[in-house]
């Protein structure tokens, strides 16, 4: 199992779930058990209608795909380097130095949340504690998608619960306020779907325009690609070719290409201006790496010490200190 320890995203994951318990702990409570209780239900432990009971299983369903697909996301590799050298064929082969000098392909990435470089890295989500690369982009995608649709199904549930609660009065007028806990509940809960929509069907947008270019977030910024064939290819190498566990969320049973090239988009390399982008990316660009070799080629330097009585003087170019012996 992959768990990354980083406060941070643990924070935001546990926030994730806790919204969508939230969500269908209100949404059952003030519309489908408000609305569809029945004094005949098909099943006595559940007390609803064929319709409520045929709404509650589908939106548990969305819900329950939701939740798996975020923490399978969370708790899978997103695609680690598993070969630390590069093939003997390989002229050239760019190392990490943040890695102790492990080979780099030429769609890999240096994650520094993660601490470690992974293949075709999109971005460093916080939302799932982890990075999505090839091993979990698949899982990130049906995550953003079951939570878009629940989100659109809570509200329209909610909208079902108003309509059916207008319905239910002889008068608009004389009609009672409904209870402020529903009220207040309900509205939270619409406030937080709208905002979902909103923010998630952004993401799909990017996933979707990564998978038709075959470029990645990072890539997207650095001005390069990977091979462009169609749309169908693309796909199927972040889902797998096996058609029927497209909807489910299970990790894709990929080989990795390592060797795949990062192609420029244009004639010129990217601009240094792209560079100020890693931060939010959550990557770590070339000048991480220099100077995380200049901080090792300082420390491997021989210590020039300096003997006064029972004191001593670094000499070093890496830092001038005093102790006592």
């Amino acid at each position: 199992m992959w768990v990354n320890l980083d406060a941070f995203g643990i924070a935001l994951s546990l926030l994730t779930w806790l919204l969508l318990i939230f969500t269908d702990a209100v949404v059952v409570r003030f519309v489908l058990f408000a609305w569809f209780t029945t004094s005949r239900p098909r099943f006595r432990w559940v007390p609803l209608s064929d319709l409520g009971l045929f709404l509650l299983a589908l939106y548990q369903l969305l819900l329950m795909l939701s939740l798996v697909s975020h923490v399978r996301a969370v708790t899978t590799d997103p695609g680690t380097m598993s070969l630390s050298s590069a093939p003997e064929s390989l002229s050239n082969p760019r190392n990490c130095k943040l890695c102790q000098g492990r080979w780099k392909p030429p769609r890999a990435h240096h994650c520094k949340t993660c601490r470690c470089c992974i293949f075709r890295m999109d971005h460093h989500c916080p939302w799932i504690n982890n990075c999505v690369g090839l091993s979990n982009q698949k899982l990130f995608i049906l995550f953003l998608v079951y939570t878009c649709v629940s989100a659109i199904w809570t509200l329209l549930l909610l909208a079902a619960g108003a309509f059916c609660w207008l319905y239910s009065q002889k008068s608009w007028s004389d009609a009672p306020p409904p209870g402020s806990a529903s009220l207040i509940c309900c509205g939270l809960v619409a406030v937080e779907c709208f905002a979902a929509v909103l923010f998630v069907s952004d993401f799909i947008q990017e996933q979707v325009e990564s998978i038709q270019m075959n470029s990645t977030l990072v890539e997207t910024y650095q001005r390069t690609h990977g091979p462009r064939t169609s749309f169908w290819e693309h796909f199927t190498s972040i889902f797998g070719p096996c058609w029927w566990t497209w909807p489910f969320p299970f990790p894709p049973a990929l080989e990795p290409d390592y060797l795949e090239p990062a192609l420029p988009d244009e004639a010129e390399l990217w601009s240094q201006d792209c560079a100020d982008d890693h931060n939010s990316l959550g990557i770590a660009g070339e000048e991480s790496e220099e100077m995380a070799a200049k901080e090792e080629t300082l420390s491997a330097r021989p210590r020039h010490i300096l003997r006064i009585g029972r004191k001593e003087i670094d000499c070093s170019p890496k830092n001038l200190s005093l102790s006592v012996a």
